[in-house]
């Protein structure tokens, strides 16, 4: 079991009211061999000061002081000082079922896969709770082109990954929606992946954050980026039906970006999503694509016709 430790990956960003409970679900974990890497990312609250303090606390713990650089920088710093076989990112104010790391670590090496995905609960600040992500109730292992029907899912933080992946592969810097930029190169790399079936991780849903807004924010555009890279990077592999159905949901990306645009105020922006219909409608392949009749017209209609399609959809 020694030669299987596995780094636990948690950065900290002004989170003092959740940290030690997120800590602490890993410390207490079934599986022992790991190591718990917290990296401030140069919190004005008191978290850095309790990254210290529980640190103290079990010799698992490291931790990492640096000047803001944002979730990206912080990761890819804690993936350096990484010393375990396996690597797993956890957010820190979420938290994680108490077997969560050995089960995934049982499914990876029972069926020799390079990543493994838990289940995903929901929770408030006020106590409810719901299902968030529940693709399965049994363990299934998808190999081959299958192991892409994850894509859906891109977070890293219900997953187990084989560190190898990794090799070459860092997350953006400076950009939101940091999962969506890697999460297909990770799969793309991987022979294997093993679904647990089970509830592992429990994901805070808080006031403000950035996946929960429906105003359009320029950071939106990183999201538009991010599905524009995965499109392109599956359609030039020929990986298929995947590259056509990110294609389709690029366009659904675009077409709330503009929906969400006052083309009076921004026009910049509007300009810029017209430029990304542009790139994407001139890149698509329709001889080889699997779109049906109704999803070409769609596309059609956001390329030439975007008013027409605001009113339609």
């Amino acid at each position: 079991m020694k030669a299987n430790k596995i780094s636990v990956i948690v950065p900290v960003f002004n989170v003092e009211n959740y940290l030690e409970k997120c800590v602490k679900s890993i410390i207490e974990q079934t599986y022992k061999n790991l190591e718990v890497i917290l990296v401030d990312d140069g919190s004005t609250d008191k978290s850095g000061f309790l990254c210290d303090e529980l640190k103290k606390q079990d010799y698992r713990i490291k931790v990492i002081h640096k000047t803001n650089g944002g979730l990206s920088d912080a990761r890819n710093a804690g993936i350096q000082v990484s010393t375990g076989k396996y690597l797993s990112f956890i957010d820190s104010d979420d938290y994680l079922e108490r077997t969560a790391l050995e089960q995934m670590m049982q499914a990876i090496l029972i069926s020799h896969s390079e990543i493994a995905i838990c289940n995903i609960m929901r929770f408030y600040d006020d106590g409810c709770t719901e299902e968030f992500y529940n693709p399965t109730d049994n363990q299934e292992v998808l190999e081959g082109i299958r192991r892409f029907d994850t894509l859906n899912q891109p977070s890293v933080c219900n997953k187990l990954f084989d560190a190898k992946l990794f090799a070459n592969i860092s997350f953006p810097y400076g950009k939101f929606y940091e999962d969506t930029y890697v999460y297909h190169e990770l799969l793309y790399k991987a022979d294997k992946v093993v679904l647990t079936g089970k509830t592992g991780y429990w994901y805070l849903s808080r006031k403000g954050s950035i996946l929960g807004r429906s105003q359009f924010s320029n950071r939106y555009f990183d999201f538009i980026e991010a599905v524009y890279m995965r499109a392109d990077f599956l359609i030039k592999r020929d990986i298929q039906p995947y590259g056509d159905e990110a294609f389709l949901s690029l366009y659904a990306a675009l077409a709330n970006a503009e929906k969400n645009i006052d083309h009076k105020l921004n026009k910049d922006d509007f300009h810029k999503v017209r430029e990304y219909y542009r790139q994407v409608y001139n890149q698509i392949d329709y001889k080889k694509a699997r779109f049906n009749i109704k999803q070409i017209v769609r596309i059609v209609l956001l390329r030439y016709f975007p008013g027409i399609h605001s009113k339609l959809y």
